[in-house]
């Protein structure tokens, strides 16, 4: 997935598939997120957009998205 294609509209599933290692990421990002059980995260996985974790969260999608773009690029290694 292209960076420019993560949207609010992209599911965390499709995310997690290419980037495995996101979820973990996104826990840090967030004190609300840092306490999702395993078993919470399993259920948002499954079909959760980044809007709705964004809400979860209590943070603004945009932003969201923008730090997980972030996280990307920086664990990747350059820009998709």
């Amino acid at each position: 997935m292209k960076l420019e294609d993560i949207n609010e509209n992209t599911k965390i599933k499709e995310l997690s598939k290419e980037y495995p290692w996101l979820i973990d990421e996104v826990k840090k990002l967030s004190d609300r997120a840092a306490h999702l059980s395993s078993t919470m995260i399993k259920i948002i996985l499954s079909r959760a957009t980044l809007k709705d974790i964004a809400e979860k969260v209590d943070e603004p999608s945009d932003k969201l998205i923008e730090q997980l773009k972030e996280l990307i690029i920086q664990h990747e290694g350059a820009e998709q």
